[in-house]
């Protein structure tokens, strides 16, 4: 979408669609803070927080990995401008530092303020606002004492940084070490000659935010939702939303800090850096498997060093001798054509979510000199193989369709011409090659599907991509894999198989390894947003840097399906060739993705909200989207935890802070709750109305592609599914775990055997996205009215080829049609076992509603478990409809025994329809921490009261 920047008010800026053919303005966001009679009010009172009393900072070298350490607990944090010291006297023993915070590292600046209740959660109602701003806007220094442990002292030892935001200066016992620049550049330094092996040793960090911060826009039902980003996109390397974009506020520090580890890390003159394994079948054939791997060693001593690099792989051991220059690097690379161990016989294969297990490898790799270790690293990883079918102009032709292998690529070369592209249809255009370009990488395609758009494939079969962009993972990347497992999960139990990394700010290892674990492909971003709308970097050679550093840091990660340089755009001149040449050089197994739309992909959105849910199938389903979305408010419970009863209702100022912006259509949105379901009275009707359109629209969007599948469509990717903090749009679940009807509809469209009713040509359908056929299944269509008297029925039967939509029939609505009736598709298998209901309110005229919902029985649902496993965490659950009412729309909560909701809970189903007699089993699983005997199981109907 392209947006045009329009002034309201004193300083405001606000983005408007732009008229076709005009050409946006480049978005430097305000100019200066907006006018305060547009800011947002509450009518809550405030509540300052409690100041946390100053604790004896005490240290702890935590273990992690390969026998490295992480500096924990004894940090230390204060305003620079509040310090009169400088680096040398900061980080040397004696220093006073009473007056410090005590820290959160990792961490941002405002995580440790707010958890050291200097400030409130910016998360609740208006809160925000009671943050100054000017926190992005200042220097801060972060301090730690430690030892080295005795059985350290004698080796060599390297302080290594993670991810600091946005430039740090290090200085060790007095002396400088350097500086670290960008958010996702690693920082290393070798401080054996400056550590005090028997002593206390001090590091001191001085952190310096992103130099352009920008003004954030603070929403209000009198603003619209202003300017996504601004002037902190042309710093480059750094969390560019938290500015403020049309999904989240600025956040105050603009997540400044040590964000992640600080490590130790002791060992010989030769250390091992950022290997790479890399995973070969001879596909079609997936029987075995070949390794690869390439290492680079470093010598720090100033002498030669010969020595030995061993691997271990499934309990077999390979080795070779090298060496390594004085003071130089050393690349080493196993073969598995001389080393037999890296040849596999029938591997076990990563496969994304729904097509097989994600199998991930350990491979241990060691180097040792004079007989001594000296280092190690150990390393997962997945045996899969990434191909892309896509469409190409070629010498022998335009539009070829041709599968792209990487791995058949020369090294380093740069094979398609992305400047030079040629539309082939609206808002759609393909690559040519280079002249010259190696064309051994590139295979016809025998059974053409989804020309001209993108289809992935993973071990030679091709994979319906379904998911949903993350924006950020959390707005104060607050990221420990404690907090992120759980999205993923939810993600993993929706059937869903892609993320999105937008814009690259979810870049971290836990990120990554979560996606491996749970068979999540990642789409990954560099920190490029919008082409002629947001501004470019203005330094190159720092987005570079760390774009480097990141694709040799996170390459091995099985789940990375491809490097996309920027949302919705192509690359700036001077970043295009060289980001190509990084991936085909630095990586060499993975496809260089130009634009996040367009190429080869239909373009981006719409992000608003559609009246009839059918419009996706009749106008948008095509091709491979990587943005489609719609608004999503949460339940009645989950507004109550980040909006104060005073500001629940009616619809505020406070809303709209939480992204319910007036675009989007949104009076359509909020105007349909009340002509298809009637005025709410409150917020909790409000939010028991709204969750039908929630399902429905989340459903629909889904299925429009579902049944395209391989014609023309072979990926549909939310904006979004996974929030960045407590919102009201674009969403599956919210920022605190708990699902609403959005996450059920989408997990209904996903399920891997799905039959669903096509809302444009009105056919039942089966859609198999797994790698089995199904055959002599069944479908079965019931009609029913309102109160659950059946109508008609229609039984056919239903084969359904592997990863394919078949199309079943088309079934016969009963004559007359009641005002409201129920459509219910049914599948079953050749042993006569339910693999999937699908149910559809339907009204039978445009014009009508659903409010005879409102005048249904109450319908009490008392659930009865019938199994728990304590292994697994998970209750079974069977719910019984003892009335001749059906009970619609029945949402699920897990309570404890406080009776509050347990989160995060995992529901097989939720936001169904329980006819009249029906029984209905349902799992859940609940965390580790939680006692099974203190749960239970509520089941609410909308006509449940």
């Amino acid at each position: 979408m392209g947006w045009l920047l329009v002034g309201i008010g004193a300083g405001l800026l606000l983005q408007q669609p732009a008229a076709h053919g005009q050409q946006p303005k480049l978005n430097y966001g305000l100019a200066r803070p907006q006018d305060p009679a547009t800011l947002p009010r509450a009518q809550a009172p405030y509540l300052p927080p409690t100041r946390r009393p100053k604790v004896p900072p005490r240290t702890v070298l935590a273990a992690a990995p390969d026998g490295r350490l992480r500096l924990t607990q004894g940090w230390e944090m204060a305003a620079a401008n509040d310090v009169p010291a400088a680096g040398a006297a900061i980080s040397q023993v004696g220093f006073r530092s009473g007056s410090w915070y005590n820290a959160t590292v990792p961490g941002t600046v405002l995580t440790t303020l707010i958890d050291q209740g200097v400030y409130p959660d910016p998360y609740i109602g208006l809160n925000n606002l009671r943050i100054p701003d000017t926190l992005a806007r200042q220097p801060w220094w972060y301090r730690i004492a430690f030892r080295v442990p005795v059985a350290k002292r004698k080796q060599s030892a390297w302080l290594t940084f993670a991810g600091v935001n946005y430039q740090a200066e290090v200085w060790l016992n007095g002396q400088r070490l350097g500086t670290i620049k960008g958010a996702f550049r690693r920082g290393e330094f070798e401080v054996c000659r400056w550590l005090n092996p028997t002593g206390e040793n001090v590091l001191a960090v001085r952190i310096l935010p992103p130099p352009h911060p920008g003004i954030p826009h603070e929403e209000s039902a009198r603003t619209g939702q202003g300017p996504n980003g601004g002037a902190l996109a042309g710093d480059g390397p750094s969390f560019m939303a938290s500015e403020g974009w049309d999904w989240m506020p600025g956040i105050r520090d603009r997540n400044s800090g040590i964000w992640q580890d600080v490590q130790l890390h002791f060992s010989g003159p030769i250390t091992l850096h950022d290997p790479q394994i890399i995973t070969h079948l001879p596909l079609p054939d997936t029987t075995r498997a070949s390794v690869t791997v390439r290492a680079t060693l470093h010598n720090a001593s100033r002498q030669p060093q010969t020595v030995a690099v061993t691997g271990q792989l499934e309990g077999q051991t390979f080795r070779q001798i090298v060496t390594v220059p004085a003071l130089g690097d050393k690349l080493v690379v196993f073969n598995p054509a001389r080393f037999a161990p890296l040849r596999l016989n029938q591997p076990r294969l990563w496969w994304p979510n729904g097509y097989g297990r994600p199998n991930l490898y350990t491979m241990k790799l060691s180097v040792a000199a004079g007989n001594q270790p000296s280092d190690q690293q150990t390393v997962r990883f997945g045996v899969r193989e990434l191909t892309y079918e896509m469409t190409v102009d070629m010498p022998v032709g335009e539009g070829q369709r041709v599968e792209f292998n990487p791995l058949r690529s020369p090294a380093g070369q740069l094979l398609f011409d992305n400047v030079n592209r040629r539309e082939v249809a609206p808002e759609v255009a393909v690559a040519r090659l280079r002249p010259g370009a190696d064309q051994r990488a590139f295979t016809p395609v025998a059974e053409p599907a989804a020309a001209p758009y993108l289809v992935l494939k993973v071990n030679g079969q091709r994979i319906f991509c379904r998911g949903g962009n993350w924006g950020i993972d959390d707005a104060r990347k607050r990221v420990s894999r404690a907090r992120l497992e759980p999205y993923f999960k939810l993600h993993q139990r929706a059937y869903l198989n892609m993320i999105r990394n937008w814009t690259g700010e979810s870049t971290e290892e836990e990120f990554f390894q979560l996606a491996d674990e749970y068979g999540m492909l990642v789409w990954n971003d560099f920190w490029l947003s919008t082409q002629g709308f947001n501004i470019e970097p203005t330094d190159n050679a720092l987005f570079m840097d760390n774009a480097t550093d990141v694709v040799r840091r996170y390459r091995n990660h099985p789940s990375i399906a491809l490097w996309c340089p920027r949302n919705e755009g192509y690359a700036p001149v001077a970043l295009e060739d060289p980001l190509a040449r990084l991936i085909a050089t630095e990586d060499g197994t993975r496809y260089y993705q130009p634009n996040s739309r367009n190429l080869n992909l239909r373009t981006s959105g719409p992000w608003n909200y559609f009246t009839d849910p059918a419009e996706y199938a009749r106008r948008l389903a095509q091709g491979f989207t990587t943005e489609i979305g719609t608004f999503s408010v949460p339940e009645a419970r989950t507004i109550r935890q980040f909006i104060p009863a005073a500001d629940q209702w009616p619809i505020n100022d406070t809303w709209y802070y939480h992204d319910l912006h007036a675009e989007h259509a949104q009076p359509q949105y909020l105007g349909d709750v009340t002509r298809l379901y009637g005025t709410p009275t409150g917020p909790e009707d409000f939010a028991r109305k709204v969750q039908f359109l929630n399902y429905d629209h989340h459903r629909a969007m889904f299925e429009a592609w579902n049944g395209r599948l391989w014609h023309d469509a072979s990926g549909v990717l939310l904006w979004m599914s996974h929030p960045a903090w407590p919102s009201m749009i674009w969403q599956l679940y919210s920022w605190d775990y708990a699902t609403h009807a959005a996450y059920y509809g989408a997990q209904k469209a996903c399920e891997p055997l799905h039959v669903q009713w096509n809302l444009d040509d009105h056919q039942a359908v089966v859609v198999n996205t797994t790698l089995r056929p199904l055959t002599n299944g069944k479908v079965v269509c019931t009609f029913y009215d309102v109160a659950g008297k059946q109508l008609a029925t229609e039984t056919r039967p239903g084969q359904a080829s592997a990863n394919q939509t078949t199309a079943v029939f088309t079934p016969q609505l009963p004559a007359p049609l009641p005002p409201v009736y129920l459509l219910r598709l049914q599948l079953t298998d050749a042993a006569d076992k339910l693999i999937s209901t699908n149910d559809y309110w339907q009204k039978a005229t445009p014009a009508g509603d659903f409010q005879a919902f409102n005048a249904l029985p109450p319908v009490p649902l008392a659930p009865r478990l019938i199994r728990q496993d304590a292994a697994t965490h998970s209750l079974t659950y069977e719910l019984v409809n003892p009335t001749t009412t059906p009970a619609v729309a029945v949402r699920l909560t897990l309570l404890s025994d406080q009776q509050q909701p347990v989160l995060p809970a995992y529901f097989s189903d939720g936001y169904f329809t329980l006819l009249p007699g029906e029984h209905r089993v349902i799992d859940v699983q609940y965390p580790a921490s939680a006692s099974p005997a203190a749960l239970r199981l509520l089941a609410e109907a909308y006509n449940g009261r």
